[in-house]
C-alpha cells in the first residue's frame, strides 16, 4: 500500500453517530463470511446498501501485511458535514437490522456461529479499541484501522447523498489525519481515501447491548479463555502463563495508581 505522504494535520473531526451500528467493523469481519452467505435468500429482496462496493475495511499494523475487508452487502456507510464543513459524522447502520440473520443477531454472544462457520472471541472492533497492554500481550502488536473509500465520484455520491461528489471529497480531504492511498485490490491498484478509526477508550471489548462493557485483560481472559489462551501459547510458549499473570498485575498496578492520583488531585482542590 502506498500513502499520499501529504497528510492535513489541522483540520475538522470525525465522529461516529452514536446508532447501534455506528462503527460497524463487524459488518466488515468476523460475522461476515467472504461470500456473504450468511445473508441468504434475503439478497433477493432487499435493496444493497451504501457501503458495498465502494468501502472497505483497512487493517495495518507495522512490520505485518495489511489486511483488506469487504462490506456486507447490506451495510449503509453514510456520512454528513456541518454547514462549516469543518467536521464530519459518520454512520454505519444494518440495511436489515430487523431481519438481519441470526449470526449477526447473537454477535458476538455466539460468536458469529453456525454449522459451517464458527468464530470464537470479541470482534476485531472490540479488540482494536482495547488498550495496548491488551493487544500487546495478546497479539504482540498494535494496530491502526481506516475505513476505506474508492476515490471515485460513484462512491462520494453513495456515501454523501446530499452532497456532490466533488464537495464530499474537498470536506473529506479537509478532515484531520484522512489521507489519500493506493491499494492493491487483487491484482489492480485503486485510489482509496482513508478515514481513520477513533479508539473509543472508554467502551473496551463490548459483549453486546445487553452486558456491561469489558475494560480488563482479566475480565477479557475470563470471557473468552480459549481464544486467548491459544494466542498466548503461540507467542510464548510454556511460558504463557507467566506472561499473562504479569499483564493483569501491571494493568491493575497501573489502575491502582490512577485511582490514587485521582484522589490526590481532588482533595487538592
Amino acid at each position: 500500500m502506498a500513502i499520499d505522504c501529504d497528510i492535513n494535520k489541522s483540520g475538522g473531526a470525525i465522529a461516529f453517530a452514536e446508532s447501534m451500528c455506528s462503527d460497524g467493523m463487524c459488518c466488515f469481519t468476523c460475522v461476515v463470511p467472504a461470500d456473504n452467505g450468511h445473508v441468504g435468500f434475503l439478497r433477493y429482496f432487499w435493496k444493497r446498501g451504501t457501503g458495498s462496493p465502494y468501502v472497505k475495511l483497512l487493517v495495518t499494523s507495522k512490520g505485518r501485511k495489511d489486511e483488506l475487508y469487504n462490506s456486507c452487502k447490506f451495510l449503509n456507510f453514510l456520512g454528513s458535514t456541518n454547514t462549516a464543513n469543518t467536521s464530519l459524522t459518520m454512520d454505519l447502520r444494518c440495511g436489515i437490522y430487523k431481519r438481519r440473520p441470526y449470526q449477526c443477531m447473537g454477535y458476538p454472544d455466539i460468536a458469529g456461529e453456525s454449522p459451517d462457520y464458527k468464530i470464537s472471541g470479541p470482534c476485531l472492533f472490540n479488540e482494536y479499541t482495547a488498550g495496548s497492554s491488551y493487544q500487546k500481550l495478546v497479539y504482540k502488536r498494535e494496530w491502526q484501522a481506516f475505513y476505506a473509500i474508492q476515490d471515485q465520484a460513484k462512491a462520494f455520491l453513495s456515501v454523501f447523498p446530499d452532497e456532490t461528489a466533488q464537495s464530499a471529497r474537498e470536506t473529506l480531504l479537509r478532515i484531520a489525519d484522512v489521507r489519500k492511498a493506493v491499494i492493491a485490490v487483487g491484482k489492480k491498484e485503486m485510489d482509496y481515501i482513508l478515514i481513520p478509526i477513533p479508539k473509543k477508550t472508554k467502551s473496551v471489548l463490548y459483549l453486546s447491548e445487553d452486558h456491561e462493557p469489558i475494560t480488563t485483560i482479566r475480565q477479557a481472559y475470563c470471557c473468552w479463555e480459549e481464544k486467548i489462551q491459544k494466542n498466548l501459547q503461540n507467542h510464548y510458549g510454556e511460558e504463557w502463563e507467566t506472561q499473562l499473570k504479569n499483564a493483569i498485575e501491571m494493568e491493575e498496578n497501573d489502575a491502582s495508581k490512577r485511582i490514587d492520583e485521582d484522589t490526590a488531585r481532588n482533595a487538592e482542590c
